[in-house]
Protein backbone atom coordinates (compact mmCIF):
# COMPACT_ATOMS: atom_id res chain seq x y z
CA UNK A 1 0.00 0.00 0.00
CA UNK A 2 1.22 3.26 -1.25
CA UNK A 3 1.93 5.97 1.66
CA UNK A 4 1.59 9.58 0.81
CA UNK A 5 3.95 11.85 2.71
CA UNK A 6 4.20 15.90 2.89
CA UNK A 7 6.77 18.06 0.37
CA UNK A 8 8.38 21.14 2.70
CA UNK A 9 11.02 22.64 1.40
CA UNK A 10 12.27 20.45 -1.24
CA UNK A 11 11.84 17.03 0.98
CA UNK A 12 9.55 14.46 1.54
CA UNK A 13 8.32 14.06 5.18
CA UNK A 14 6.21 12.58 7.61
CA UNK A 15 3.50 14.61 9.69
CA UNK A 16 4.83 15.99 12.46
CA UNK A 17 1.37 13.68 14.50
CA UNK A 18 2.75 10.58 12.98
CA UNK A 19 -1.07 9.71 12.25
CA UNK A 20 -2.34 8.69 9.04
CA UNK A 21 -5.02 8.85 7.23
CA UNK A 22 -6.85 6.10 4.60
CA UNK A 23 -7.48 6.85 1.37
CA UNK A 24 -10.82 4.99 0.31
CA UNK A 25 -11.75 4.15 -2.77
CA UNK A 26 -15.63 4.20 -3.41
CA UNK A 27 -16.41 2.26 -5.88
CA UNK A 28 -15.97 -1.15 -3.72
CA UNK A 29 -14.76 0.35 -0.44
CA UNK A 30 -11.70 -0.90 0.07
CA UNK A 31 -8.35 1.20 1.02
CA UNK A 32 -6.27 1.31 -1.59
CA UNK A 33 -3.83 4.25 -0.38
CA UNK A 34 -3.05 6.20 3.39
CA UNK A 35 -1.56 9.77 3.46
CA UNK A 36 0.23 11.29 6.17
CA UNK A 37 -2.19 13.63 8.69
CA UNK A 38 -0.65 17.26 8.85
CA UNK A 39 -0.94 19.81 11.80
CA UNK A 40 -0.52 23.14 12.32
CA UNK A 41 3.47 22.73 13.44
CA UNK A 42 3.40 21.42 9.42
CA UNK A 43 1.82 23.90 8.19
CA UNK A 44 3.64 26.33 9.82
CA UNK A 45 6.75 24.87 8.11
CA UNK A 46 5.73 24.93 5.00
CA UNK A 47 4.68 28.50 5.06
CA UNK A 48 8.14 29.55 6.31
CA UNK A 49 9.69 27.38 3.79
CA UNK A 50 7.75 28.95 0.95
CA UNK A 51 8.38 32.91 2.72
CA UNK A 52 11.82 31.95 2.73
CA UNK A 53 12.37 30.65 -1.02
CA UNK A 54 10.34 34.38 -1.47
CA UNK A 55 13.18 36.61 0.14
CA UNK A 56 15.36 38.91 -2.31
CA UNK A 57 18.48 36.50 -3.42
CA UNK A 58 16.90 33.50 -3.14
CA UNK A 59 17.23 30.74 -6.12
CA UNK A 60 13.39 31.50 -6.63
CA UNK A 61 13.49 34.86 -6.81
CA UNK A 62 16.59 34.99 -9.17
CA UNK A 63 14.82 32.91 -11.60
CA UNK A 64 13.70 34.97 -15.02
CA UNK A 65 10.30 35.02 -16.52
CA UNK A 66 11.74 32.84 -18.84
CA UNK A 67 12.88 30.38 -16.36
CA UNK A 68 10.31 30.11 -14.58
CA UNK A 69 8.20 29.07 -17.74
CA UNK A 70 10.38 26.77 -18.84
CA UNK A 71 9.90 24.94 -15.33
CA UNK A 72 6.31 24.74 -15.48
CA UNK A 73 6.65 23.34 -19.41
CA UNK A 74 9.03 20.66 -18.02
CA UNK A 75 6.11 19.93 -15.63
CA UNK A 76 3.42 19.51 -17.97
CA UNK A 77 5.54 17.19 -19.75
CA UNK A 78 6.27 15.03 -17.12
CA UNK A 79 2.67 15.32 -16.06
CA UNK A 80 1.81 14.41 -19.74
CA UNK A 81 3.79 11.37 -19.67
CA UNK A 82 2.66 9.84 -16.69
CA UNK A 83 -1.24 10.42 -17.78
CA UNK A 84 -2.36 6.78 -17.16
CA UNK A 85 -0.76 6.46 -13.57
CA UNK A 86 -2.52 9.82 -12.87
CA UNK A 87 -5.84 9.28 -13.77
CA UNK A 88 -5.57 5.65 -12.03
CA UNK A 89 -5.00 7.09 -9.16
CA UNK A 90 -7.37 9.99 -9.44
CA UNK A 91 -10.28 7.36 -10.01
CA UNK A 92 -9.48 5.55 -7.30
CA UNK A 93 -9.60 8.30 -4.72
CA UNK A 94 -12.74 9.93 -6.36
CA UNK A 95 -14.71 7.71 -8.66
CA UNK A 96 -14.67 9.90 -11.38
CA UNK A 97 -15.00 7.25 -14.57
CA UNK A 98 -11.51 6.30 -16.16
CA UNK A 99 -12.12 7.91 -19.10
CA UNK A 100 -13.09 11.61 -17.57
CA UNK A 101 -9.81 11.43 -15.70
CA UNK A 102 -7.46 10.08 -18.39
CA UNK A 103 -8.52 12.91 -20.55
CA UNK A 104 -10.09 15.67 -19.11
CA UNK A 105 -8.71 16.07 -15.29
CA UNK A 106 -4.82 15.26 -16.85
CA UNK A 107 -4.63 17.34 -19.47
CA UNK A 108 -6.40 19.88 -17.48
CA UNK A 109 -3.04 19.99 -14.96
CA UNK A 110 -0.68 20.21 -17.80
CA UNK A 111 -2.54 22.67 -19.71
CA UNK A 112 -2.83 24.99 -16.83
CA UNK A 113 0.60 25.04 -16.50
CA UNK A 114 1.46 25.41 -20.22
CA UNK A 115 -1.03 28.23 -20.52
CA UNK A 116 0.44 30.53 -17.89
CA UNK A 117 3.79 29.44 -18.92
CA UNK A 118 3.11 31.44 -22.11
CA UNK A 119 1.70 34.55 -19.97
CA UNK A 120 4.54 35.34 -17.91
CA UNK A 121 5.60 37.92 -20.42
CA UNK A 122 2.22 39.81 -20.45
CA UNK A 123 2.75 41.37 -16.27
CA UNK A 124 3.92 44.81 -18.10
CA UNK A 125 3.46 48.19 -15.99
CA UNK A 126 2.93 51.49 -17.07
CA UNK A 127 4.49 54.75 -17.81
CA UNK A 128 3.40 58.49 -16.96
CA UNK A 129 5.66 61.40 -17.75
CA UNK A 130 2.51 64.45 -17.08
CA UNK A 131 4.94 65.57 -14.26
CA UNK A 132 7.87 67.76 -15.39
CA UNK A 133 11.22 66.38 -14.43
CA UNK A 134 9.41 63.05 -12.88
CA UNK A 135 8.98 60.05 -14.42
CA UNK A 136 6.07 57.91 -13.05
CA UNK A 137 6.05 54.25 -13.49
CA UNK A 138 4.10 50.85 -12.22
CA UNK A 139 5.56 47.82 -11.98
CA UNK A 140 3.48 44.20 -11.55
CA UNK A 141 5.23 42.37 -8.02
CA UNK A 142 4.26 39.22 -7.07
CA UNK A 143 2.05 39.09 -3.55
CA UNK A 144 4.26 36.05 -1.55
CA UNK A 145 3.54 33.20 -0.11
CA UNK A 146 -0.12 31.86 -1.75
CA UNK A 147 -1.99 29.15 -0.43
CA UNK A 148 -4.28 27.29 -2.49
CA UNK A 149 -6.99 24.93 -1.28
CA UNK A 150 -8.51 22.39 -3.14
CA UNK A 151 -11.40 20.20 -3.26
CA UNK A 152 -12.04 16.67 -4.01
CA UNK A 153 -13.12 16.80 -7.16
CA UNK A 154 -11.17 17.37 -10.35
CA UNK A 155 -8.56 17.97 -7.88
CA UNK A 156 -5.45 18.34 -10.70
CA UNK A 157 -6.76 20.51 -12.52
CA UNK A 158 -8.06 23.06 -9.58
CA UNK A 159 -4.55 22.72 -8.06
CA UNK A 160 -2.94 23.94 -11.41
CA UNK A 161 -5.28 26.18 -11.99
CA UNK A 162 -4.17 27.82 -8.62
CA UNK A 163 -0.71 27.03 -8.61
CA UNK A 164 0.39 27.77 -12.37
CA UNK A 165 -0.58 31.36 -12.02
CA UNK A 166 0.96 31.58 -8.88
CA UNK A 167 4.29 30.75 -9.96
CA UNK A 168 3.78 32.49 -13.34
CA UNK A 169 3.94 35.70 -11.01
CA UNK A 170 6.60 34.84 -8.98
CA UNK A 171 4.80 34.11 -5.91
CA UNK A 172 6.08 30.57 -4.01
CA UNK A 173 3.09 28.59 -2.83
CA UNK A 174 1.52 25.67 -0.26
CA UNK A 175 -0.95 23.93 -1.64
CA UNK A 176 -3.66 21.52 0.43
CA UNK A 177 -5.51 19.01 -1.51
CA UNK A 178 -8.55 17.25 -0.03
CA UNK A 179 -7.39 14.61 2.41
CA UNK A 180 -9.70 12.65 0.27
CA UNK A 181 -7.93 12.61 -2.84
CA UNK A 182 -4.39 13.63 -2.22
CA UNK A 183 -2.77 10.27 -4.42
CA UNK A 184 -2.73 12.55 -7.56
CA UNK A 185 -1.22 15.44 -5.87
CA UNK A 186 1.69 14.23 -4.44
CA UNK A 187 2.26 12.68 -7.70
CA UNK A 188 1.89 16.21 -9.31
CA UNK A 189 4.27 17.41 -6.87
CA UNK A 190 6.63 14.68 -7.98
CA UNK A 191 6.53 16.32 -11.37
CA UNK A 192 7.04 19.58 -10.39
CA UNK A 193 10.30 17.95 -7.93
CA UNK A 194 11.73 16.48 -11.01
CA UNK A 195 11.13 19.55 -12.85
CA UNK A 196 13.66 21.47 -10.63
CA UNK A 197 11.31 23.74 -9.55
CA UNK A 198 13.81 25.36 -6.54
CA UNK A 199 13.33 24.10 -2.42
CA UNK A 200 10.57 25.94 -0.81
CA UNK A 201 8.75 27.36 -3.97
CA UNK A 202 6.60 24.39 -3.75
CA UNK A 203 5.04 22.78 -0.79
CA UNK A 204 2.51 20.51 0.16
CA UNK A 205 0.74 20.17 3.12
CA UNK A 206 -1.49 16.94 3.68
CA UNK A 207 -4.64 16.62 6.46
CA UNK A 208 -7.93 18.11 7.19
CA UNK A 209 -9.68 21.27 6.46
CA UNK A 210 -10.37 21.73 10.09
CA UNK A 211 -6.75 21.73 11.22
CA UNK A 212 -4.79 22.45 7.95
CA UNK A 213 -6.49 24.36 6.02
CA UNK A 214 -7.75 26.32 9.23
CA UNK A 215 -3.46 27.53 10.05
CA UNK A 216 -3.06 28.60 6.63
CA UNK A 217 -5.87 31.18 6.73
CA UNK A 218 -4.82 32.14 10.60
CA UNK A 219 -0.98 32.37 8.84
CA UNK A 220 0.32 35.86 8.39
CA UNK A 221 2.47 35.15 6.74
CA UNK A 222 0.40 34.02 3.48
CA UNK A 223 -0.58 36.64 1.34
CA UNK A 224 -3.60 35.06 -0.85
CA UNK A 225 -5.63 32.10 -0.64
CA UNK A 226 -6.97 30.17 -3.13
CA UNK A 227 -10.00 28.39 -2.41
CA UNK A 228 -12.56 25.89 -4.61
CA UNK A 229 -15.06 24.24 -2.01
CA UNK A 230 -18.44 25.61 -0.45
CA UNK A 231 -19.68 28.52 0.28
CA UNK A 232 -19.75 27.81 4.44
CA UNK A 233 -16.24 26.39 4.12
CA UNK A 234 -14.98 29.52 2.33
CA UNK A 235 -16.77 32.40 4.66
CA UNK A 236 -14.93 30.03 7.43
CA UNK A 237 -11.28 30.80 6.38
CA UNK A 238 -12.04 34.42 5.43
CA UNK A 239 -13.38 34.40 8.74
CA UNK A 240 -10.71 32.75 10.71
CA UNK A 241 -8.60 34.90 8.33
CA UNK A 242 -9.55 38.41 9.53
CA UNK A 243 -6.48 39.04 11.96
CA UNK A 244 -4.58 39.36 8.94
CA UNK A 245 -5.44 41.30 5.55
CA UNK A 246 -4.97 38.28 2.70
CA UNK A 247 -6.41 38.32 -0.74
CA UNK A 248 -8.60 35.96 -1.89
CA UNK A 249 -9.39 33.88 -4.90
CA UNK A 250 -12.88 31.52 -4.14
CA UNK A 251 -14.89 29.49 -6.08
CA UNK A 252 -17.35 28.71 -3.93
CA UNK A 253 -21.05 26.72 -4.21
CA UNK A 254 -23.35 26.56 -7.34
CA UNK A 255 -27.17 26.22 -7.64
CA UNK A 256 -27.25 26.40 -11.68
CA UNK A 257 -30.26 27.04 -13.76
CA UNK A 258 -30.91 25.24 -17.34
CA UNK A 259 -33.16 26.87 -18.88
CA UNK A 260 -35.30 25.39 -21.92
CA UNK A 261 -38.09 27.10 -23.85
CA UNK A 262 -40.51 25.79 -25.95
CA UNK A 263 -38.65 26.45 -29.15
CA UNK A 264 -35.55 24.94 -28.47
CA UNK A 265 -34.01 22.18 -30.08
CA UNK A 266 -35.37 19.48 -27.43
CA UNK A 267 -32.86 16.47 -28.28
CA UNK A 268 -30.19 18.80 -28.29
CA UNK A 269 -31.12 20.50 -24.34
CA UNK A 270 -31.93 17.23 -23.00
CA UNK A 271 -28.72 15.97 -24.07
CA UNK A 272 -26.74 18.84 -22.87
CA UNK A 273 -28.76 18.49 -19.62
CA UNK A 274 -28.00 14.99 -18.74
CA UNK A 275 -24.34 15.78 -19.15
CA UNK A 276 -24.76 18.89 -17.32
CA UNK A 277 -26.24 17.27 -14.54
CA UNK A 278 -24.90 13.65 -14.37
CA UNK A 279 -21.27 14.05 -15.35
CA UNK A 280 -18.93 12.89 -12.48
CA UNK A 281 -22.23 12.09 -10.78
CA UNK A 282 -23.35 15.16 -10.50
CA UNK A 283 -20.09 16.18 -8.29
CA UNK A 284 -19.39 19.21 -10.23
CA UNK A 285 -19.92 22.71 -8.77
CA UNK A 286 -21.12 24.33 -12.22
CA UNK A 287 -23.55 21.39 -12.53
CA UNK A 288 -26.84 22.25 -14.24
CA UNK A 289 -28.93 21.36 -11.05
CA UNK A 290 -32.08 23.04 -11.45
CA UNK A 291 -34.42 22.57 -14.70
CA UNK A 292 -36.32 25.44 -15.58
CA UNK A 293 -38.51 24.46 -18.30
CA UNK A 294 -41.30 25.95 -20.17
CA UNK A 295 -44.98 24.50 -19.23
CA UNK A 296 -45.52 24.14 -22.47
CA UNK A 297 -43.42 21.69 -22.56
CA UNK A 298 -43.07 19.91 -19.47
CA UNK A 299 -44.44 16.84 -20.53
CA UNK A 300 -42.44 16.21 -23.49
CA UNK A 301 -38.82 17.00 -21.73
CA UNK A 302 -40.27 14.77 -18.62
CA UNK A 303 -41.16 11.43 -21.08
CA UNK A 304 -37.53 12.04 -22.59
CA UNK A 305 -36.16 12.31 -19.37
CA UNK A 306 -37.97 8.99 -18.11
CA UNK A 307 -36.54 7.54 -21.89
CA UNK A 308 -32.86 8.29 -21.62
CA UNK A 309 -32.23 8.55 -18.00
CA UNK A 310 -32.43 4.27 -17.57
CA UNK A 311 -30.32 3.86 -20.38
CA UNK A 312 -27.38 5.57 -18.71
CA UNK A 313 -24.32 2.62 -18.21
CA UNK A 314 -23.83 2.62 -14.11
CA UNK A 315 -20.42 0.82 -13.15
CA UNK A 316 -17.39 0.84 -11.72
CA UNK A 317 -15.36 3.40 -12.49
CA UNK A 318 -12.56 1.75 -14.53
CA UNK A 319 -14.38 -0.23 -17.31
CA UNK A 320 -14.68 1.88 -20.19
CA UNK A 321 -18.15 1.43 -21.00
CA UNK A 322 -18.86 3.46 -17.62
CA UNK A 323 -20.51 6.42 -18.06
CA UNK A 324 -21.42 6.85 -14.22
CA UNK A 325 -19.72 5.86 -10.97
CA UNK A 326 -20.18 6.62 -7.43
CA UNK A 327 -19.96 9.36 -4.92
CA UNK A 328 -16.58 10.19 -3.58
CA UNK A 329 -17.22 8.69 -0.16
CA UNK A 330 -19.67 6.90 2.08
CA UNK A 331 -20.43 10.18 4.20
CA UNK A 332 -20.92 12.40 0.90
CA UNK A 333 -23.81 9.11 -0.34
CA UNK A 334 -25.65 9.63 2.42
CA UNK A 335 -25.73 13.51 2.45
CA UNK A 336 -26.81 13.32 -0.98
CA UNK A 337 -29.52 10.46 0.27
CA UNK A 338 -30.76 13.04 2.81
CA UNK A 339 -31.53 15.55 1.00
CA UNK A 340 -33.32 13.33 -1.54
CA UNK A 341 -35.09 12.57 1.45
CA UNK A 342 -35.31 16.38 2.60
CA UNK A 343 -37.22 16.89 -1.18
CA UNK A 344 -39.80 14.09 -0.54
CA UNK A 345 -40.33 15.39 2.88
CA UNK A 346 -41.12 19.48 1.19
CA UNK A 347 -43.91 17.81 -1.06
CA UNK A 348 -41.50 16.73 -4.27
CA UNK A 349 -42.28 14.10 -6.25
CA UNK A 350 -39.17 11.49 -7.58
CA UNK A 351 -39.89 11.01 -11.05
CA UNK A 352 -37.30 9.23 -11.81
CA UNK A 353 -34.12 7.38 -9.24
CA UNK A 354 -33.71 8.07 -5.53
CA UNK A 355 -32.33 5.17 -4.43
CA UNK A 356 -28.92 3.85 -3.18
CA UNK A 357 -27.76 1.07 -5.61
CA UNK A 358 -27.23 -2.28 -3.88
CA UNK A 359 -27.18 -4.67 -6.25
CA UNK A 360 -24.07 -7.14 -6.60
CA UNK A 361 -21.13 -5.71 -6.61
CA UNK A 362 -22.40 -2.06 -6.35
CA UNK A 363 -23.08 -3.00 -2.47
CA UNK A 364 -19.28 -2.51 -1.43
CA UNK A 365 -19.34 0.85 -2.74
CA UNK A 366 -21.43 3.94 -2.79
CA UNK A 367 -23.38 4.67 -5.61
CA UNK A 368 -26.54 6.57 -6.11
CA UNK A 369 -29.41 6.40 -8.72
CA UNK A 370 -28.91 9.46 -11.20
CA UNK A 371 -32.76 11.16 -10.03
CA UNK A 372 -34.98 13.49 -10.65
CA UNK A 373 -37.05 15.28 -8.42
CA UNK A 374 -40.40 17.02 -10.00
CA UNK A 375 -42.95 19.76 -8.22
CA UNK A 376 -40.37 21.67 -7.33
CA UNK A 377 -40.81 25.37 -6.35
CA UNK A 378 -38.53 28.01 -5.00
CA UNK A 379 -38.65 27.29 -1.57
CA UNK A 380 -37.26 23.70 -1.22
CA UNK A 381 -34.55 23.69 0.09
CA UNK A 382 -33.75 20.99 -2.63
CA UNK A 383 -34.37 23.70 -5.12
CA UNK A 384 -32.33 26.48 -2.91
CA UNK A 385 -29.66 24.63 -1.45
CA UNK A 386 -26.16 23.41 -3.20
CA UNK A 387 -26.55 19.32 -3.37
CA UNK A 388 -23.36 18.18 -5.35
CA UNK A 389 -25.05 15.21 -6.39
CA UNK A 390 -26.69 12.99 -9.56
CA UNK A 391 -30.48 15.17 -8.33
CA UNK A 392 -31.78 17.63 -10.80
CA UNK A 393 -34.69 19.29 -9.53
CA UNK A 394 -37.59 20.04 -11.66
CA UNK A 395 -39.80 23.82 -12.45
CA UNK A 396 -42.00 25.25 -14.77
CA UNK A 397 -42.10 29.06 -15.99
CA UNK A 398 -44.57 30.75 -18.36
CA UNK A 399 -42.76 33.49 -19.82
CA UNK A 400 -39.02 35.04 -20.18
CA UNK A 401 -39.73 37.07 -16.78
CA UNK A 402 -40.79 34.55 -14.94
CA UNK A 403 -37.54 31.97 -16.24
CA UNK A 404 -35.10 34.45 -15.61
CA UNK A 405 -37.11 35.71 -11.99
CA UNK A 406 -36.47 31.81 -11.06
CA UNK A 407 -33.02 31.48 -12.66
CA UNK A 408 -32.10 34.35 -10.42
CA UNK A 409 -34.36 33.04 -6.55
CA UNK A 410 -31.11 31.39 -5.50
CA UNK A 411 -28.25 32.85 -3.33
CA UNK A 412 -25.95 31.75 -5.72
CA UNK A 413 -24.60 33.20 -9.26
CA UNK A 414 -21.79 30.41 -10.27
CA UNK A 415 -22.86 29.23 -14.20
CA UNK A 416 -25.93 28.80 -16.07
CA UNK A 417 -27.80 27.81 -19.68
CA UNK A 418 -30.16 28.81 -21.87
CA UNK A 419 -32.04 26.72 -24.75
CA UNK A 420 -33.78 28.67 -27.49
CA UNK A 421 -33.56 29.15 -31.06
CA UNK A 422 -34.73 33.45 -30.46
CA UNK A 423 -30.63 34.41 -30.25
CA UNK A 424 -32.03 37.74 -29.01
CA UNK A 425 -33.86 35.94 -26.20
CA UNK A 426 -31.00 34.04 -25.15
CA UNK A 427 -28.63 37.62 -25.19
CA UNK A 428 -31.35 39.13 -23.16
CA UNK A 429 -31.67 35.79 -20.73
CA UNK A 430 -27.60 35.54 -20.77
CA UNK A 431 -27.48 39.28 -19.70
CA UNK A 432 -30.30 39.47 -16.72
CA UNK A 433 -29.43 35.81 -15.36
CA UNK A 434 -26.84 36.86 -12.43
CA UNK A 435 -24.26 34.21 -13.02
CA UNK A 436 -20.37 34.32 -13.43
CA UNK A 437 -20.85 31.98 -16.83
CA UNK A 438 -23.42 31.48 -18.96
CA UNK A 439 -24.41 29.20 -21.97
CA UNK A 440 -26.89 29.37 -24.58
CA UNK A 441 -27.55 26.19 -26.70
CA UNK A 442 -24.89 24.18 -25.11
CA UNK A 443 -23.50 23.91 -21.59
CA UNK A 444 -19.94 22.90 -20.23
CA UNK A 445 -18.42 23.57 -23.08
CA UNK A 446 -15.08 25.35 -22.16
CA UNK A 447 -12.81 28.59 -23.83
CA UNK A 448 -8.95 28.38 -22.67
CA UNK A 449 -7.94 31.82 -21.43
CA UNK A 450 -10.88 33.90 -20.96
CA UNK A 451 -11.53 34.92 -17.14
CA UNK A 452 -14.75 34.60 -15.22
CA UNK A 453 -16.28 35.46 -11.53
CA UNK A 454 -18.81 34.40 -10.13
CA UNK A 455 -21.60 36.06 -8.46
CA UNK A 456 -23.33 36.63 -5.10
CA UNK A 457 -22.58 33.34 -2.77
CA UNK A 458 -20.89 31.70 -5.28
CA UNK A 459 -17.07 33.10 -4.79
CA UNK A 460 -14.57 35.98 -5.41
CA UNK A 461 -12.25 37.84 -7.50
CA UNK A 462 -11.04 36.71 -11.36
CA UNK A 463 -10.13 33.61 -12.27
CA UNK A 464 -8.77 32.66 -15.60
CA UNK A 465 -6.97 34.61 -18.76
CA UNK A 466 -4.30 37.42 -18.31
CA UNK A 467 -6.78 39.09 -15.54
CA UNK A 468 -6.32 35.70 -13.12
CA UNK A 469 -2.75 35.95 -13.53
CA UNK A 470 -2.57 39.95 -12.54
CA UNK A 471 -4.73 39.04 -9.17
CA UNK A 472 -1.58 37.11 -8.62
CA UNK A 473 0.41 40.57 -8.16
CA UNK A 474 0.65 43.87 -6.66
CA UNK A 475 0.72 46.51 -8.61
CA UNK A 476 3.48 49.08 -7.45
CA UNK A 477 4.30 52.99 -8.23
CA UNK A 478 7.55 54.24 -8.35
CA UNK A 479 8.14 57.92 -8.52
CA UNK A 480 11.28 58.87 -9.71
CA UNK A 481 12.69 62.95 -9.88
CA UNK A 482 15.11 63.52 -12.57
CA UNK A 483 16.65 66.48 -10.68
CA UNK A 484 16.76 66.64 -6.81
CA UNK A 485 15.38 70.25 -5.58
CA UNK A 486 13.42 70.80 -2.06
CA UNK A 487 9.66 71.21 -1.35
CA UNK A 488 10.34 74.63 -0.15
CA UNK A 489 7.20 73.44 2.28
CA UNK A 490 9.41 74.60 5.56
CA UNK A 491 11.27 77.90 6.41
CA UNK A 492 14.04 76.40 8.88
Amino acid sequence: MRTINMYINGHWVESASGKVTEIINPANGSTFAQATRGTAEDVNMAVAAAKQAFKPGSLWRHLTADERAELLNKAADLIEARAEELALAETNSMGRVYKETRYDDVYAASGAFRYYASLVHELQGAASAENVDMLTVTVREPLGVCAVVAPWNYSMGTLAAGMAPALAAGNTVVIKPSSLTPVSTAMMVEAMEEAGFPAGSVNMVLGSGSEVGSALAQSEDVAKITFTGGTATGKDIIAKSSTSVKRYAMELGGKSPFIIFDDADLDVAVDRLMFGIFLSQGQVCIAGSRLLVQSTIYEQVMHMLEERIPKIRIGMPLDEDTEFGPMVSKRHMEHVLEYIEIGKAEGAKVLIGGHRITKGDFAKGYFIEPTVLVNCNEHMRVVSEEIFGPVLTVQTFSDEAEAVRLANSTSYGLAGGVFTRDMGRALRVCTNVNTGIMWANTYMDETPGVPVSPHKQSGTTVDGGLDGLKEYTVLKQINLKMSPEKSGWFNS
